[in-house]
């Protein structure tokens, strides 16, 4: 299954080309730092979805996706 990378993904694969990355390194980049949830957070995301629904649970892991995103792009644009 092909992921299909937002826009902003697309940026920071970008950005990650300019710094020396070759694409399957910044995509590897990119879902280690962006997409990997630790035990942790998913144990965190189950515990908001029994109390709040399956739709706040995945407004949550897109919020989470969004912020992580934000951090490795003003990361990278340094």
């Amino acid at each position: 299954m092909t992921r299909k990378f937002s826009e902003k993904d697309q940026q920071i694969i970008q950005l990650l080309q300019q710094q020396g990355f070759i694409k399957k390194e910044a995509k590897e980049v990119l879902k280690n730092q962006v997409y990997r949830l630790s035990n942790n957070d998913i144990v965190k995301i189950n515990n908001y979805a029994q109390h709040f629904g399956i739709t706040a649970k995945e407004k949550l892991i897109k919020e989470i996706l969004e912020l992580r995103r934000d951090a490795l792009l003003e990361k990278n644009s340094n």
